[in-house]
């Protein structure tokens, strides 16, 4: 199993009022196999994802990844886990203005060690047919472009899991279609655990189990 949760509760305290984010979350996400989270804005979701991701922590109850407790982990031991076992796709594409495509590509790499990021970097923005657009910035490709980068990134880090927040919520329909086709097309060829935030019913439709929130609770 790649990620566990047990128990999982977030609670926050608002004006010296407790507020419940998420309350007794359970579940279990094996490697190779895909995950939705979905329900209305404000169900828990994307906290639900930052406490699964090791970036944020529980109030209370376990999570664990490859086996590893992330509850009771210092911040700088969830990072080192973070850097070796998950990669992200954010709604807002998240790339450095400042490198191009490529460049993007190859950091998570480089910052990991991993020999000849360059070429795996190539080969994976071949994948999301973007090998024509390698020397290209941010502001220079479009919306659908810079997902497109972003999702190489992530899978060429070929994380144990991969975490996608709302991969296509800012993408008109036409190219929310082709993000969705690139994300599962690359994911069937990997090893790795997908988890997807989002509200659209047709990417959670196309994964292997899914979850709903409802003020943070799973229906």
């Amino acid at each position: 199993m790649i990620i566990e949760a047990r128990n999982l509760s977030k609670k926050v305290i608002f004006n010296d009022e407790e507020i419940i984010i998420l309350d007794d979350i359970n579940l279990n996400v094996s490697a190779a196999s895909s995950l939705a989270v979905i329900g209305p804005s404000g169900s828990g979701k994307s906290t639900l994802l930052g406490i699964l991701a090791g970036l944020d922590s529980p109030s209370s109850g376990e999570i664990y990844i490859n086996q590893e407790p992330l509850h009771d982990l210092s911040e700088d031991a969830r990072s080192k886990i973070r850097k070796e076992s998950v990669a992200f796709v954010f709604q807002n594409f998240e790339l450095l203005s400042g490198l191009n495509a490529l460049e993007n590509v190859m950091l998570p790499l480089e910052l990991k060690g991993t020999e000849k990021a360059k070429d795996i970097a190539e080969k994976y923005l071949e994948k999301v047919g973007m090998q024509n657009r390698l020397m290209h910035y941010p502001q220079q490709l479009s919306g659908g472009e810079q997902q497109r980068v972003a999702i190489a990134r992530a899978f060429a880090c070929e994380a144990d899991v991969l975490f996608c927040d709302e991969p296509t919520g800012n993408l008109d329909s036409s190219n929310s279609e082709l993000i969705a086709d690139l994300i599962f097309d690359t994911f069937l060829e990997s090893s790795s655990a997908l988890i997807i935030v989002t509200h659209d019913i047709s990417l959670a439709n196309r994964c292997d189990q899914q979850i709903k929130l409802i003020d943070g609770k799973i229906l």
